[in-house]
């Protein structure tokens, strides 16, 4: 099982991916969170986002701001190390 920090990374690691597959700032991010009614300044976002330290729905609605329906979770989990 993968611990904390790696699932923190993958979180940070994707969004942060997909921010710049999409050219999209946090501003932006904002303001696409905010028409799905989901309300984050740039700041917070950017401090989440950096530290992967934020709530499941929140993480699942910066995915739909980000038009990304698809996540392969398999990448947030280390396979066991062989003795």
């Amino acid at each position: 099982m993968s611990s904390t920090a790696d699932l923190r990374s993958f979180i940070s690691s994707t969004i942060r991916a997909e921010k710049a597959r999409h050219n999209v700032t946090y501003e932006a991010l904002s303001k696409r969170l905010k028409a799905l009614g989901v309300h984050q300044s740039a700041t917070n976002l950017s401090t989440k986002v950096a530290r992967g330290n934020l709530s499941a729905p929140l993480f699942i609605a910066i995915l739909l701001a980000l038009d990304h329906p698809v996540i392969d979770l398999s990448k947030a989990f280390k396979a066991p190390a062989q003795n």
